[in-house]
């Protein structure tokens, strides 16, 4: 029985890394020269290897999402404890974006952020038969909205940023913008006003 597994553990090592490849970078020629039991032992370390890489991306991926919760309750905690010029609403009002290598008109968002806050944006034109997502940021300093073309999108991360002082977003805030092969429009903020009950 335990050979039985020893084996289904090869059989399961050559299925996941393809048969073309041996485990542990070991060339063809080494592995030809090799005995059964050299490429058994082989196979056993490289599945040691793999279930300990498995692990630790696995660690990785609960300690990224630990982050994310954590840094929703805290958005979610100064959403909540927001004082005047804590949270900014914009409107993306006209808006074209750039499908096909032509430009289309898109629909309007609406969004508000606080302050360190960053969001996506599922931007599509009218007929919703294209969209794209772009990535939206209040600065910590409540003096910069920033947008930014997604940046898993190919031509990278270009983005607009709209700066003015708390009086400038106190008034309203509004900023024509172009970001090459991607979007066009008007980006208008201002600061939200707080109602306490």
């Amino acid at each position: 029985m335990k050979h039985l597994n020893k084996w289904l553990l090869v059989v399961g090592t050559l299925w996941l890394t393809g048969c073309s490849l041996h485990p542990l970078g070991i060339d063809d020629d080494e592995w030809a020269r090799m005995s059964s039991e050299e490429q058994l032992r082989a196979y056993e370390k490289q599945a040691e290897l793999d279930k300990v890489r498995a692990e630790a991306q696995a660690r990785e991926r609960a300690a990224q999402a630990e982050a994310e919760a954590r840094k929703y309750e805290a958005m979610a905690y100064l959403r909540q404890n927001a004082q005047y010029g804590d949270i900014v609403q914009c409107v993306l009002d006209p808006v074209d974006m750039q499908f096909s290598s032509k430009w289309q008109p898109a629909k309007p968002q609406a969004f508000d952020l606080v302050r360190g806050e960053q969001l996506t944006l599922k931007m599509q034109d009218w007929k919703e038969r294209y969209s794209r997502e772009a990535s939206v940021s209040f600065a910590e300093s409540g003096l910069e909205v920033e947008l930014c073309r997604n940046s898993s999108y190919r031509y990278g991360g270009d983005c607009t940023r709209v700066l003015g002082t708390s009086r400038d977003f106190r008034r309203g805030i509004s900023q024509s913008f172009e970001i090459d092969r991607f979007m066009k429009g008007t980006l208008r903020c201002d600061l939200k006003p707080i109602r306490r009950h």
